[in-house]
């Protein structure tokens, strides 16, 4: 089987047979794929928890006929200390969700794949997890196009330029800023999605 390299950030994971497991990937230059990790789930496994979702790996897989399997995995980045907290994990996984959501397999989405890295980042550094993710969803949204910014007013539409053009002071933003975004943008992203996702912040 031909083999090719990616670095993908981990989207999800799951158990795929007895002793494997199958892992969504988010690649720069491949957009979403799958591939199949050999007897992952086994205690010898030399994978580890770079199979975790949020991890971001440089990986070797091999084509398959209809999935892709993973040989190697080495780590480029670790984001285990978003792991370690209740509330930038939550957030860290509604962001690879609507992603994971949104994609299709095969959709090379460069834009999107730097948004989640440096959100990712983001919580890493210990911003509040709440800001991460408003400032992910609007620049998502103006990323894909359908943000709806004369639909903002005061505070909110400073928040939401200050999001667009990476020039905000997070320390800055109020709580009533957050809600209006909420209000305003939430159910664009769930008609864009097709499915109400305002329940995964909360999960």
């Amino acid at each position: 089987m031909p083999l090719y390299k990616v670095e993908a950030i981990n989207l999800k994971s799951s158990k795929f047979g007895e002793a494997d497991k199958l892992i969504t990937l988010f690649t720069r230059t491949k957009g979403k794929l799958k591939a199949v990790a050999r007897s992952a789930c086994k205690a010898a496994s030399t994978f580890g928890g770079r199979l975790e979702p949020l991890a971001y790996n440089s990986l070797l897989l091999a084509k398959g006929r209809n999935l892709d399997f993973l040989s190697q995995a080495q780590t480029v980045e670790s984001f285990h200390a978003i792991r370690e907290k209740e509330k930038p994990l939550k957030a860290g996984l509604y962001m690879a969700k609507l992603i994971d959501s949104y994609l299709d397999e095969g959709m090379i989405e460069p834009d999107l794949f730097l948004l989640l890295l440096e959100s990712l980042r983001s919580l890493k550094s210990g911003v509040m997890p709440q800001l991460v993710t408003r400032i992910f969803d609007i620049r998502f949204a103006d990323i894909e196009g359908f943000l709806p910014f004369d639909q903002f007013v005061g505070e909110a539409r400073d928040f939401v330029g200050g999001a667009i053009s990476g020039k905000i002071s997070t320390a800055g933003v109020s709580k009533m800023s957050i809600r209006e975004v909420d209000r305003v943008l939430m159910p664009c992203l769930c008609d864009h999605l097709g499915k109400d996702i305002r329940i995964w912040k909360s999960q």
